[in-house]
């Protein structure tokens, strides 16, 4: 039996990667063969680095102080929320107003980027509407430890249920708020903890539907990295509860029609559909709007 010599297996892998120049007349296979060497190239590297990266890809964590609950005239408190392997959390907490009728609280569900400073203004809607709020940072956001990823933010969010039950706040007083990335984690709560109702703000379908969304012919690398990550539509099929949309169709973040299409599929209860103005970033310009609507939502729900 005859041994391929080291330099003889070497010059194959060489010639495979980089092939020789053809003989006369058989340039259009060389050719194929170089375009096929790239292009699987190119998909070992795209594949393998989504893979491996996607996390980094999707969460945008930031340190940094953007707006503060104390803007808004709030009293904040700052409970450290636990995890199951016991990692600490920042939490911000506002108190109802002490004329508030009842005890009822929003747990408030961050986005992608930044902490949980961006959800000041949602802290302050819900406060205005008599409740108290809760918001937690999620792993590696803030002043955290660790690396945020899907796993933890649900888990985040399941720290905050358990907070609001263990001081005294019954599922029937407890509405779920989701801001954008926030709405996936929202809906995953409610499916497990069945809320007073729900509120999915400027919030997709499933996370890889954003980006299908402006590359369509890129449709199917997402849904080979992204999965069913965040899967938002399929837990709205297993969710009972009052649900609320707000969505502005100029928001260039997460598409408009995701908003409309979540509103379209979810047959299992009352459901409302806000839309704002400005982009994905302007809850604020639609306050009153957002809050006649969360009114309606919180008669359905029972809680006014």
């Amino acid at each position: 039996m005859r041994y391929a010599h080291p330099m003889e297996t070497l010059k194959k892998k060489r010639n495979w990667l980089y092939p020789e120049k053809p003989a006369h007349g058989r340039w259009g296979r060389w050719i194929l063969a170089r375009l096929a060497v790239l292009v699987i190239t190119f998909l070992v590297i795209a594949v393998g680095g989504g893979l491996m990266f996607t996390d980094r890809l999707i969460f945008h964590p930031s340190a940094n102080v953007i707006d503060a609950p104390e803007r808004y005239g709030l009293t904040v408190e700052d409970p450290r929320l636990t995890l199951p392997g016991g990692q600490q959390l920042r939490a911000w907490f506002i108190p109802a107003a002490p004329d508030a009728a009842g005890k009822k609280i929003a747990l408030v569900l961050q986005g992608n980027s930044g902490n949980i400073s961006m959800m000041s203004s949602r802290l302050s809607f819900w406060h205005i509407l008599g409740f108290a709020a809760l918001t937690v940072d999620y792993p590696g956001y803030g002043p955290n430890a660790g690396s945020p990823s899907e796993e933890n933010t649900y888990q985040s969010a399941e720290a905050a249920w358990l907070w609001a039950a263990a001081h005294g706040y019954r599922p029937e007083d407890i509405v779920i708020h989701g801001y954008s990335l926030g709405g996936g984690v929202a809906s995953q709560l409610a499916e497990r903890h069945p809320p007073a109702a729900l509120v999915l703000d400027s919030t997709f379908t499933r996370l890889r539907d954003v980006p299908s969304r402006s590359l369509p012919w890129l449709a199917p690398y997402f849904r080979l990295i992204l999965g069913e990550a965040f899967d938002t539509q399929g837990r709205l099929a297993r969710i009972r509860c009052p649900l609320l949309i707000l969505h502005s169709p100029k928001d260039e973040v997460v598409p408009y029609p995701l908003g409309e299409e979540l509103f379209r599929s979810y047959q299992n209860n009352y459901k409302d559909m806000a839309t704002g103005v400005g982009g994905h970033t302007d809850f604020l310009l639609n306050s009153p709007l957002y809050m006649e609507r969360a009114r309606a939502l919180l008669k359905a729900a029972g809680l006014r």
